[in-house]
């Protein structure tokens, strides 16, 4: 739209020698999609269906905190606190340091995984590179990789992004506090 607005500008000023006034042209209204929200059911078969179980503990902590993919890629070993049950996200976006909620069932689930690792990283809490025992941390499209072959495998018919998980949660917490159940 942006370029149509451009090139009768430019047709105004230049071809037909008139003013152009910024002020009197009409721009459409942007549409405003809602976004596409999980159930609880079909984020278990979501994370259920991750291809490994690298891919599977990267959409439970999409899931259970809310972080978007570069903070869930740049999460290190030193920002999670399991006696305040809080992860420390520095630098998010805006550059805004904040505090998500560390449920019990995902600090289990990541225990779990560090019990598995073969190699233990010493910085980066999902470190990059072959076998994931390299020394820089993952790629954001790691987690954008491991929730579109989830989604594929799980036959959502839905189109479903690392986000989609973020706004799934905000739904479960709302819904748990309108109808006084605890968040999942």
């Amino acid at each position: 739209m942006t370029q149509h607005l451009a090139a009768l500008r430019f047709f105004y000023i230049k071809t037909l020698r008139k003013p152009w006034s910024i002020a009197e042209t009409p721009y459409p209204k942007k549409v405003q999609r809602l976004p596409i929200i999980l159930n609880p059911e079909e984020v278990t078969q979501l994370i259920d269906s991750a291809l490994t179980p690298f891919h599977r503990i990267l959409l439970m902590t999409l899931y259970a905190t809310g972080v978007r993919r570069a903070e869930l890629a740049r999460l290190k070993i030193t920002e999670i606190d399991s006696q305040r049950m809080i992860i420390h996200i520095p630098g998010g976006k805006g550059r805004k340091d904040r505090d998500v909620m560390l449920s019990p069932t995902l600090l289990e689930a990541l225990r779990e995984y560090w019990r598995g690792l073969r190699c233990k990283p010493t910085h980066w809490l999902f470190p990059g590179g072959r076998s994931h025992t390299g020394n820089r941390h993952i790629s954001p499209k790691t987690a954008w990789h491991a929730c579109e072959k989830a989604a594929r495998r799980s036959g959502i018919r839905k189109k479903i992004h690392p986000h989609t998980l973020v706004f799934a949660v905000l739904i479960s917490v709302a819904t748990g506090i309108v109808f006084g159940k605890a968040p999942a």
